[in-house]
């Protein structure tokens, strides 16, 4: 049941599950994959390389994340999420949410995102690491609400996810219900305070999300014309996404529409 629901709506959060009921990996662990080096153009060498400092600072923090879609490590705003929605913005680029996203969730997690959390870090892959089996339990549990709320013990799906989320078409095999878990990733560590690392395209990084503070751990040498390539096709690929110009574009076809009819 969990593997055909994996398929459906969990991905790599069938991964999870699975360890949570049935415990068969090994600690210290993380989770990457097949499409690993697809979503991370930007790393500068193998995963294999960083093994030895990514369970080293595991050890440390107990939670750990790697990077993902070739972007630069920030926050992500989630308080203006209303104007986006009052914007249609699902119409012209990628936001899957509606008005009720943000209201389950306060009311399965009692946090709410526009006005409590408001600001996430932007590691949304679910390639997370964890030091010991109770660190996982823990992690996975926080988030049984929100899974319970849609789909039975055996993983059937019993609530419409319609109502919260959004297929996009952006992407193959696309699974809306993993675009909520993805933008939830970090709230575990905002509701219990604590702090985790993540490797990141040019160096490690100490992640507060309670106090929305970034500390870099260790810093890789890029040169400069890397920096400068990595900089200008990030501002191509932003302006594209988060801009205000595909807004533009929208309204204005929006009224030669209109106009046209007339």
């Amino acid at each position: 049941m969990l593997y055909e629901a994996g398929k459906r709506f969990f991905a790599e959060w069938s991964f999870l599950l699975t360890e949570a009921k049935h415990s068969f990996c090994q600690y210290p662990f993380f989770m990457i994959s097949s499409r690993f080096y697809e979503k991370n153009r930007w790393l500068l060498n193998s995963i294999n390389y960083y093994w030895d400092d990514l369970f080293k600072l595991l050890r440390e923090y107990n939670f750990g994340f790697l990077p993902s879609y070739d972007r630069p490590l920030r926050w992500v705003n989630i308080s203006n999420w209303k104007k986006k929605i009052k914007r249609r913005e699902w119409e012209y680029r990628f936001f899957p949410f509606t008005i009720h996203t943000s209201e389950l969730i306060k009311e399965l997690l009692n946090l709410h995102l526009v006005k409590d959390v408001k600001y996430t870090s932007d590691l949304f892959c679910n390639y997370i690491g964890f030091n010991k089996r109770d660190d996982l339990l823990r992690y996975v549990n926080y988030y049984m609400p929100l899974i319970n709320h849609f789909f039975d013990e055996q993983h059937q799906q019993k609530r419409d996810l319609n109502k919260y989320v959004k297929s996009t078409g952006l992407f193959s095999n696309e699974k809306p219900f993993t675009f909520i878990l993805e933008i939830l990733s970090h709230l575990y560590f905002f509701e219990n305070n604590k702090k985790f690392f993540a490797l990141h395209y040019d160096g490690f990084y100490e992640i507060d999300e309670k106090k929305k503070k970034m500390k870099k751990l260790a810093k890789f040498k890029l040169p400069i014309k890397l920096r400068l390539k990595r900089f200008y096709e990030w501002q191509r690929i932003k302006h594209h996404t988060e801009s205000y110009w595909p807004s533009f574009k929208n309204n204005m076809k929006k009224i030669g529409q209109k106009l046209f009819i007339k």
